[in-house]
């Protein structure tokens, strides 16, 4: 083998190495943030009165994200100010109390997650 074979693998294998690190680097966030918004759901009590499929007080989180899975990106900042300040009309007559104990930016990120349960 020559020299600049040698030398070429020797700094192929570190940059293709750097490269999956990168990738997985930049998946991880995404996977964090659907495990974060789980268990902030969890933490914030959310779960005595939404459930994942079967209305409960207040709606499923299946049927919220089905409901606005075509506006995604402008439901995360509205349903996390719903989170944080509460509302009602929306799903009947029993309104959403506000959850003082999250912040808003929680709030964004257990939006966020409620609305990726939408199907694809």
């Amino acid at each position: 083998m020559s020299r600049a074979t040698r030398f070429g693998l020797r700094h192929a294998v570190p940059l293709a190495l750097g490269s999956v690190v990168a990738l997985i680097s930049l998946a991880a966030p995404l996977a964090n943030a659907q495990n974060d918004g789980a268990k902030l759901v969890e933490q914030a009590r959310c779960y005595a009165c939404h459930q994942m499929s079967e209305p409960l007080l207040g709606p499923p989180y299946v049927a919220i994200a089905a409901r606005h899975a075509a506006r995604k990106d402008v439901m995360v900042d509205v349903l996390a100010r719903k989170i944080v300040d509460g509302g009602g009309g929306n799903w009947g007559l029993v309104p959403m109390v506000p959850n003082e104990d999250v912040t808003i930016e929680q709030a964004r990120v257990i939006a966020a997650w409620i609305l990726s349960l939408a199907p694809q």
